[in-house]
């Protein structure tokens, strides 16, 4: 079956003005919680404010192998006029509570991390003291708090540890581990679908069974997976808009958003924008942005869920991913702004120079001293090795010219690039 209105021209829509109609138009579609297990919360985004609910430490301590003693008795102590203590006693980090205190002219062995006894105001390093039989001779005055860690001084009962929307990283995960949590509350992943469309891809499958066609829909699931979505291969559509329509539909009830490659443009078997108007309100809103590459990129929704379709060349396929798909994923996630892309400020390499549209620029960072140098890397719209050699991108608006060395802000592919950059 032929798409009926082929005639159809997509407008081309300004890309920053279309993501943001696209983040407006689901803008309350935001994750909800759920409690995953402290090994499992790595990379995943907090869902709530976490506070203390302990003192840490919850007793005053000692951080260095010493001796408690009253500071008061050290005044004026020095190698020709020791002040003279008896050891009364040893204190190790398993002692606490300890009933032990110093009296006057007394002092305590403690070890690293033992309580502080009653009547000590300060702990005095071993190598700050002589050793005499029971006795100790302090040869320097010491002050009140040296050696002591003090009650809450790490963080207090109710202290803000980590704000909602902290991407937890292992020290995140470790200092919840500290307030004796085994589980968290974090924003459950986006589960995104990512469909291919074309007749060609499955004579491709059926040829070598072994082999992945749709090689362009792992680069997408992979990109989303790194930006913290649950990404799922729901593979091909056929070209034909009764069965387009049926895996976008099944795609739609089983995710939060739905990723199309190809079928989106003006050919006779881009199925996809009708499929999208077929299947429910307010359908497709953008079909086409003024971005090269990725001027056929656009987005539909459908009851309230997105359906982002996406070019089938994979440098206009990756284009219409960032411009779409990756704040998409954050704003499900909860988190504002550029989400969970990282970017560098860099200098570019050569001069760069825009036409009328938009341009998504693919580049290669690599450290310079003391900087970044951003080198723009061309090629076919078509060749996956061109996005093999970036590493990033800048979006430059049209009519643009920028001279080598003006600075210009880079958001990498993902957290992966940055151990790339030599």
């Amino acid at each position: 079956m032929d798409r009926p209105d082929i005639k159809r021209m997509p407008k081309r829509t300004n890309p920053l003005d279309a993501q943001k109609q696209l983040l407006d138009a689901v803008h309350q579609n935001v994750m909800p919680a759920e409690t995953v297990a402290l090994q499992y919360a790595l990379g995943r985004v907090l869902a709530k404010d976490a506070f203390s609910t302990v003192n840490i430490p919850d007793y005053d301590k000692t951080f260095i192998d010493g001796y408690a003693v009253n500071t008061a008795e050290t005044k004026d102590a020095s190698t020709s006029k020791p002040a003279a203590f008896k050891i009364t006693g040893k204190l190790f980090p398993a002692d606490y509570p300890t009933a032990i205190q110093v009296e006057k002219g007394e002092a305590v062995y403690v070890a690293c991390g033992a309580p502080i006894p009653r009547g000590a105001t300060a702990t005095v390093k071993v190598e700050e003291t002589r050793l005499n039989n029971d006795k100790i001779e302090v040869i320097r005055e010491i002050s009140s708090g040296e050696g002591i860690i003090p009650l809450g001084d790490d963080m207090r009962k109710g202290d803000l540890i980590l704000g909602k929307e902290q991407v937890l990283r292992p020290q995140d995960v470790g200092v919840l581990a500290s307030l004796g949590l085994s589980a968290v509350e974090v924003v459950r992943k986006p589960r995104i679908a990512i469909l291919s469309g074309g007749d060609e891809l499955i004579k491709q499958s059926s040829k070598n069974p072994t082999r992945i066609a749709n090689n362009y829909a792992l680069v997408v699931a992979g990109l989303a997976s790194e930006l913290g979505a649950d990404a799922e291969m729901a593979g091909i559509m056929p070209d034909a808009l009764e069965k387009v329509t049926a895996k976008i539909a099944k795609a739609l009830t089983d995710s939060d958003i739905v990723v199309t490659i190809g079928g989106t443009s003006m050919g006779v078997k881009d199925f996809v924008p009708d499929a999208v108007n077929a299947l429910g309100k307010p359908g497709v809103a953008v079909q086409g942005v003024s971005l090269r590459p990725g001027a056929v990129s656009g987005f539909g929704i459908v009851n309230g869920k997105p359906v982002v379709m996406l070019p089938g060349h994979i440098g206009s396929c990756i284009a219409g991913f960032y411009l779409f798909a990756a704040p998409l994923i954050s704003q499900y996630l909860g988190i504002d702004g550029d989400g969970m892309l990282p970017k560098l400020s860099a200098e570019l390499a050569e001069d760069l120079e825009t036409g009328p549209q938009f341009r998504f620029q693919l580049v290669h960072v690599r450290r310079l001293v003391g900087k970044f140098l951003a080198k723009q890397v061309e090629g076919g719209s078509s060749a996956l090795t061109t996005i093999v050699k970036s590493n990033g991108y800048i979006i430059v608006p049209p009519h643009t010219t920028l001279a080598k060395g003006s600075r210009v802000e880079v958001y990498l592919f993902g957290k992966l690039e940055l151990s790339q950059i030599v």
